[in-house]
């Protein structure tokens, strides 16, 4: 199993999951990509790829690398394909409020079919206007809201060649997980929706703070946990060992 395969197979997917990937080259996203939504049907979701056709292939044979039947799992509407034109617009516009409503509903008509809940997929493919950008933004931060209390799994897919560094900033404002060069973080960079779509610097400062002190107090907590592991490990092999003296001595008197 490669990185990728790794870290999502580790973390799981649950119920809000919304993740970046701004990737840096097509052999990072296709393994991201496979990872991420073999995770879903082996879960028992459906799963929602948005991308082209070439795309969509390339998913296909990647699913049957890890040994998961494209055919039966299209046939059985386990996977599913869109076009970002389908996916995102209507009338050639993106609306991001119909695109919330839409994939609402994809979510529900997933547990209508007897599946699990919905993980899907889709990038940005070209470099959006400062308008559109701003449209983006305020979709993705309504995501995680929107979605927070519904098996729904998203990976957000961000060419760095596409998005420049600016924006993967805005990227990773909205997005509570980042899958970076393989490896599935939790993001301490991540704002909830409000603050993601305010300007208010006094409150971003005030948020980063508190952020800084709820990881460096997981940390000590994790730190308290191996030492207790530690501590224990020593004391069952204390134990084990006056055993063994103990059934030495029983056996040489």
């Amino acid at each position: 199993m490669t990185s990728t395969a790794q870290a999502v197979a580790s973390e799981g997917v649950h119920h809000g999951q919304h993740i970046c990937l701004p990737f840096e080259s097509d052999s990072e996203k296709q393994e991201a990509v496979v990872s991420f939504l073999h995770e879903g049907l082996a879960r028992g979701k459906r799963a929602l790829f948005v991308g082209t056709a070439l795309e969509y292939e390339q998913l296909q044979t990647g699913l049957e690398d890890q040994g998961i039947c494209s055919t039966r799992a299209q046939a059985s509407r386990a996977l599913i394909s869109l076009t970002p034109e389908e996916a995102y617009l209507d009338d050639g516009v993106f609306r991001p409020e119909q695109v919330l409503a839409r994939v609402e509903r994809y979510v529900h008509d997933a547990i209508a079919d007897g599946f699990t809940g919905l993980s899907a997929t889709g990038e940005v493919i070209h470099v959006p206007t400062d308008e559109l950008w701003r449209q983006i933004v305020w979709y993705e931060a309504q995501i995680n809201e929107t979605f927070a209390r519904l098996p729904f799994s998203g990976l957000c897919r961000y060419p760095r060649a596409v998005v420049p560094a600016s924006r993967v900033r805005d990227v990773l404002r909205t997005h509570p997980v980042a899958m970076v060069r393989g490896e599935s973080c939790d993001n301490p960079f991540y704002e909830r929706g409000a603050l993601a779509l305010s300007d208010d610097a006094q409150s971003r400062v005030d948020w980063q703070l508190r952020q800084m002190r709820v990881q460096n107090r997981a940390r000590r907590q994790m730190q308290g946990k191996t030492v207790s592991a530690v501590t224990a490990a020593v004391a069952l092999a204390t134990e084990l060992e006056t055993l063994r003296s103990t059934i030495r001595s029983t056996e040489t008197s």
